[in-house]
């Protein structure tokens, strides 16, 4: 069992070595890079080597032996056999006095290091030792040139144990030729290992050794930079971030708890750069579609701007609103198409990635069929032009992030509830931007009548849909998936920060409309005495269903956008043509192709952009309903007569 650290006797340098060891966790945590889960100690583990263990991401341990040794660890013979031979008690002891030789306790004799490596090889022994998870062990010094065991002339450094254990590494070793290798050093480092730590043979030895590295570290002010290097890269101030660390450490010492990379972060995130880069990973688990795991940075710098009322809130708030670049998402799960009448998750994470924020990027697995997917379910458009997925920051990524910290949705059920938990914080994030960027236009109408009958009618509005979650999503359906196109809009790609100035647009233009003819009944459904409001808020399309000539500007197809029972009113809010002269063209082309009573399948009012937003920045509401009544008749006429026209065969 992992838990914190048993540091209240520490110096600082062992501080300073985990400390250095954590910056460097969190330097990789936060660039989205893999980085050990947890470093803190082990209850009933190894003992003299379980004050700090680091728990790895490929789920192996390694546990750490810090010694800031400047003078030799010791200086008796490196053959114990030799030294207790010339052991001599002290005078005055009564062991002096006796003619029987004295063997002293080894309690007594054996250095700090022995002691340590009598216990890596005691447990080596074990046969608990053989069984997973694996384990490494990293004795960390503050130079190679220490002294293990020995005197000047005849001594092991450390340097020599550090070339055994790179011996004993070495696939292909042959046990028989290292045995019998005439270099002193290693003849010493085994003699050290067998006669005074407990080692049994050259294959214990091998087997234990090729477990341990020696790493020399350095100095506290080594230490100290290279921590603040790595900090450096995320915090404002290094030196006080590690000061911050290594108080962490020390007053962390009761917890149960390991530290974790997410957890050392959010401890300090007051002290992160506000251009650090956070990341989130859906992962899914094998088998495909059951189990999916979800981590990340998102929730340590800056806050959603509404409630988060779901951990997907959390994610949909960090990656879709402006103020950060540097925000990654992470998607380590193969394309799969979607599922009719199912809200899937796989989806609900593609629709955030096409509306993520520029300085923003998706690392994808199998990032060609992604894009190859969202192309084919979107009709290669957004609704915005005919190039809209040719430029989405998205990069092919193979490496998948093990987190201590993760969320597991282990069931079918809670995929489906992160899936709409997604898509509910995605839609109320659109919602509450396109509310204020509307009350922002509203607040530059300068014609007070105008103003007087635009500002209640959208109040009401925005009450209705805010609490009707279904009818706002029944409209966003409606402004960016014409029925004729034959996409499914259930999953929403199309609605997301991308499209905002389409979907504003839109509900401007119904505004706008239902003031001018509608009086104070029409709405973004119908207007009284005149019919059933349409309105679609694209630039361009994809076609009619089963078209397959690709994104092409919505005025091109007029006649198959209407389809062959239009609404009596048809908003077109992302055409900049004229009215009448769509019709014109739209008439003939649909003539020509079909029968001449095609002309008396036309809505009563087509709208477009044309001449009608400018009323919210320079015009009247006389001039408004002035300019809808000479619409509407001339409109009128235009269909009358192209009836009256095709009708006579002309």
């Amino acid at each position: 069992m992992i838990r914190r650290f048993r540091l209240e006797q520490k110096g600082r340098y062992e501080k300073l070595v985990i400390a250095q060891r954590l910056s460097e966790m969190v330097d990789r945590y936060l660039d989205g890079r893999t980085a050990p889960l947890l470093i803190g100690a082990e209850q009933g583990g190894i003992g003299e080597w379980d004050d700090v263990v680091v728990y790895h991401a490929d789920e192996h341990y390694e546990h750490f032996q810090i010694k800031r040794q400047t003078t030799p660890f010791s200086d008796k013979h490196i053959d114990k056999a030799d030294y207790i031979k010339s052991y001599k008690p002290k005078a005055s002891s009564k062991a002096a006095a006796s003619a029987t030789p004295v063997v002293p306790p080894d309690s007594s004799i054996d250095s700090e290091l022995d002691k340590a490596m009598k216990s890596l090889s005691a447990w080596s022994l074990n046969p608990q030792s053989k069984q997973p998870p694996a384990r490494a062990f990293s004795l960390i010094l503050l130079g190679l040139e220490v002294i293990i065991k020995g005197k000047s002339n005849d001594s092991i450094t450390a340097n020599h144990l550090h070339e055994f254990c790179r011996l004993c590494k070495q696939d292909g070793l042959d046990l028989a030729a290292l045995s019998s290798r005439t270099d002193t050093p290693t003849q010493n480092v085994y003699k050290w290992l067998t006669t005074w730590c407990g080692f049994t043979d050259w294959h214990h030895v091998r087997q234990t050794m090729r477990a341990l590295t020696i790493h020399a570290v350095g100095s506290e002010e080594n230490l100290e930079d290279r921590a603040c290097e790595s900090l450096g890269r995320h915090f404002n101030d290094p030196r006080v971030t590690l000061e911050k660390l290594v108080g962490y450490i020390s007053t962390s010492t009761t917890d149960v708890n390991a530290i974790s990379c997410h957890a050392m972060i959010n401890h300090l995130k007051d002290a992160l750069r506000s251009d650090a880069e956070t990341w989130t990973q859906y992962l899914m688990k094998p088998p495909a579609g059951s189990s999916w795991m979800v981590a990340g940075t998102h929730n340590l710098n800056g806050t959603s701007s509404f409630p988060v009322r779901h951990a997907a809130a959390e994610i949909v708030g960090h990656h879709w609103t402006a103020g950060g670049n540097n925000r990654r998402l992470r998607l380590h799960a193969t394309y799969c198409p979607p599922t009719p009448n199912a809200v899937a998750l796989p989806s609900a994470i593609l629709r955030l990635a096409l509306h993520l924020k520029s300085g923003s990027h998706c690392l994808l697995l199998g990032e060609p069929l992604w894009r190859q997917g969202a192309g084919n379910e979107l009709g290669r458009t957004l609704g915005i032009s005919e190039s809209d997925l040719d430029e989405l920051p998205w990069i092919e990524n193979l490496e998948a992030l093990s987190c201590a910290s993760s969320r597991e949705l282990s069931t079918i059920l809670a995929t489906r509830d992160e899936s709409s938990a997604l898509h509910t914080a995605m839609n109320d994030l659109v919602w509450e931007q396109l509310q204020t960027r509307i009350t922002a236009r509203l607040n530059a109408v300068s014609d007070t009548p105008l103003l007087a009958a635009l500002e209640p009618k959208w109040r009401s509005w925005a009450a209705e849909l805010t609490a009707d979650a279904t009818a706002r999503e029944s409209l966003f359906e409606q402004l960016m998936y014409p029925k004729t196109e034959g996409l499914d809009g259930k999953h929403a790609l199309r609605v997301g920060p991308r499209t905002a100035d389409l979907l504003e647009s839109a509900i401007l233009m119904l505004l706008l409309v239902c003031v001018a003819i509608g009086n104070d009944d029409g709405n973004w459904r119908e207007i009284p005495e005149v019919g059933d409001v349409l309105s679609i808020a694209l630039k361009n399309w994809s076609g009619a269903s089963g078209d397959h000539g690709g994104a092409r500007p919505l005025a091109d197809d007029l006649m198959a956008v209407l389809g062959p029972s239009p609404a009596p009113v048809v908003i077109l809010a992302g055409v900049e043509g004229s009215p009448t002269s769509l019709l014109e063209s739209g008439m003939a082309d649909d003539f020509e192709t079909r029968n001449s009573m095609a002309a008396e399948r036309q809505p009563k009012l087509l709208v477009t952009r044309f001449g009608v937003l400018k009323y919210l920045r320079t015009g009247t509401l006389a001039e408004l309903q002035g300019q809808f009544k000479r619409h509407w008749d001339a409109w009128r006429d235009a269909r009358e007569g192209a009836i009256q026209a095709h009708g006579e065969g002309h």
